[in-house]
């Protein structure tokens, strides 16, 4: 094979290695585990690369122990490879019933490393609220944290966040479904000894609906990050002066942009819609 061809050939891989991978199945997940509204994530897809790792991203991510890396110079995701299903990132359908927590642990993953593109294609350029808010944040980072890149931490900051936002919705919709005697693992009720003092604590005049069991005010408080992590050096926020109304702006964008809820209480809406009939039937001839 003379030298042309084997440009070709090479550059020929490249592109169809970058191409842009299906997101739709993985989204619609999301939406349905944790209520979500990820119309967004296919504005951000349109402008990176998402795709399996070659040899060399192989190795690297063998070696760190590393799911997916995000490029910021040639706007690259990379996903590991089980975490494909040909052309396509793994949905919720791919895993085996009472196995969702794998799905979860995959989907916080994957949407930090989106958000890294978010902040970056959409986001860095733009005059929107969101701008204004990271570079609070990494004008923060630059007057408080010595030796950090400020850019880079805000960076990180917004990454975790959306993890933090999938984890922590996740349990908090476990919990709640739990304390109204629904097994979230097997969307099947609790048996009837177990729902009968459920109802009589929490349900005592028959009316069968979801009850903020959490009480979480902001969720902006809790779903943002106390520690982030930058090159394997931890920076701890818990006993600094970053501010609250920091974490609210930052928060503020997966609200607008992500359909975050506000607030426990506002979760309430997705476990109706989602849980809402399977709840009364649980309790029907109670």
């Amino acid at each position: 094979m003379d030298m042309k061809a084997l440009l070709t050939l090479l550059i020929t891989t490249y592109v169809l290695a970058a191409s842009p991978a299906t997101i739709s199945q993985f989204s619609n997940s999301l939406e349905k585990s944790h209520g979500l509204k990820l119309g967004r994530l296919d504005d951000v897809a349109q402008k990176v690369r998402i795709r399996k790792p070659n040899f060399f991203e192989k190795w690297m991510m063998n070696k760190s122990g590393a799911e997916a890396t995000y490029n910021d110079k040639t706007n690259t995701i990379v996903l590991r490879e089980k975490n494909w299903r040909g052309n396509r990132i793994v949905g919720l359908s791919d895993f085996p019933m009472g196995q969702k927590y794998q799905f979860t642990i995959l989907a916080s993953t994957v949407f930090h490393e989106m958000m890294h593109a978010d902040f970056d294609v959409l986001i860095k350029n733009s005059n929107s609220r969101s701008a204004i808010a990271l570079k609070n944040v990494e004008n923060w980072f630059r007057k408080n944290i010595r030796g950090v890149n400020a850019h880079v931490a805000a960076h990180e900051f917004f990454g975790y966040t959306a993890s933090d936002i999938i984890t922590g919705l996740n349990m908090d919709i476990q919990d709640i479904l739990m304390n109204h005697g629904i097994n979230y693992q097997q969307e099947r009720c609790f048996g009837k000894k177990g729902l009968k003092r459920i109802k009589d604590r929490l349900f005592p005049s028959g009316d069968i609906r979801f009850i903020d069991t959490k009480n979480v005010s902001q969720y902006s408080l809790k779903l943002t990050p106390r520690s982030v992590f930058i090159k394997g050096k931890g920076i701890d926020l818990k006993d600094t002066s970053f501010p609250d109304s920091y974490r609210a702006g930052i928060y503020e964008h997966f609200i607008a942009e992500y359909g975050a809820p506000k607030s426990s209480k506002d979760l309430l809406d997705f476990l109706e819609r989602e849980y809402g009939d399977l709840l009364r039937r649980c309790y029907q001839d109670i």
